[in-house]
Order: structure tokens, then C-alpha cells, then sequence
């Protein structure tokens, strides 16, 4: 039988890789900033079901963003977005960072890691910070 009439050779198709995404914080002391990432991060998973939806840390606390690398990658993820939880462009999102896929391509050959926007700053910040002040205006009867 000739190859044409066998048909075209099936092909499968591999799913694409899993997704992780690292919401980075700073780190603290003040284990209320911690819980605030946790929450952050809880919701999150809620809303991006069927990715790995990781906190983690620059300094601080744990687990620090190489580990939480590992436990996604752990996961089956093949990519993996960082998320810094900054309102700014500091030393950190900005050298340390890309710092961090450095040292994981190294750990992880293949792996594709990205960095995504810090927060600020966006208009939705601002509409926050707005409903904030109109509260805490109310609060002490100022308006």
C-alpha cells in the first residue's frame, strides 16, 4: 500500500504547558502584609482556575521566589508569569527579577518566564485611593 493510501499520519498534538503565576511581595515582618498577599493570592486562583497561582517573596518570608518556581514547575507548569505585587519600578522588579529567571532557566532549561506590569501607575489605583478618601472623609464627618 502505497503512503498516499494510508491517509495522512495522525498527529498529536501536545496540550500547551501549564501556566504558573508568581504574585511576588516584598516580604515584612508584619505578618497582616503576608496575610494580605495570601488573600490577594486566594482570590486569584478563584479567578484563573486551572493555572498554578503561587505567592511568594522577594525577602522575608517563604517561600522566597526560586522555591516557588520549583513547586510550580512541580505542578506541571512550563511557563510561568511573574506578578510583582509593587505599585513602582524598584531595584527589586527591576534587577532582581529578571535576576530570578536567570537562575531558574538555569534549574529549568526550556522554561519560559515573563515579567508582568508592576501595579501602579494605573487609573484603578487611583479610583481606590479616591473611594478611600471619600470614606475616610465621611468617617471624621469632614464631608
Amino acid at each position: 500500500m502505497s503512503p498516499r493510501a494510508a491517509g495522512p499520519k495522525a498527529t498529536k498534538k501536545l496540550p500547551p504547558p501549564r501556566t504558573g503565576i508568581l504574585v511576588i511581595g516584598h516580604g515584612s515582618r508584619a505578618t497582616e502584609a503576608v496575610k494580605v498577599l495570601a488573600d490577594v493570592v486566594a482570590s486569584l486562583r478563584r479567578r484563573f482556575r486551572g493555572f498554578v497561582v503561587e505567592p511568594c517573596f522577594l525577602e522575608l518570608n517563604q517561600p522566597d521566589i526560586q522555591t516557588a518556581i520549583d513547586r510550580a514547575v512541580g505542578q506541571g507548569a512550563g511557563r510561568i508569569l511573574f506578578v510583582p505585587f509593587s505599585t513602582y519600578l524598584d531595584g527589586h522588579v527591576g534587577r532582581d527579577l529578571p535576576e530570578h529567571i536567570v537562575m531558574a532557566r538555569e534549574r529549568h532549561p526550556g522554561l519560559d518566564i515573563r515579567i508582568a506590569r508592576h501595579l501602579g501607575p494605573d487609573p484603578r489605583l487611583v479610583a481606590i485611593c479616591s473611594d478611600r478618601i471619600r470614606k475616610g472623609l465621611r468617617d471624621g464627618r469632614w464631608a
